[in-house]
């Protein structure tokens, strides 16, 4: 009879164990999934915004960091948003060419 009960009180404690290690292992993998979806999730902004000239936008990093500006000024956002427009089908047709000097 003893050796019944240490049997099952035994195996209690392994499944318990065992449950709460299978828990934390597939919550550490769902916060790497997270924190990979984060990665891939994490693009960077496009502002459009008013200047003293006019307007203007900054495109930023993930991290918010300004990347690009325009060296000019634009009378209406519409204006901008054609620029971008412009900036993206050029990026999207052609590859990165180096010039020498």
């Amino acid at each position: 009879m003893r050796k019944a009960i240490a049997f099952v009180v035994l195996s209690l404690s392994l499944a318990v164990v065992g449950s709460s290690v299978l828990t934390t292992s597939s919550a550490d993998a769902q916060d790497k999934t997270k924190t990979k979806a984060k990665k891939e999730a994490a693009v960077g902004t496009v502002e459009i915004y008013k200047a003293k000239d006019g307007f203007r936008y900054r495109i930023k990093d993930p991290d918010g960091k300004v990347i690009a500006m325009p060296p000019r000024a634009r009378e209406s956002k519409e204006d901008v948003a054609k620029d971008l427009e412009e900036i993206k089908a050029t990026l999207e047709k052609v590859k990165p060419s180096e010039v020498k000097d």
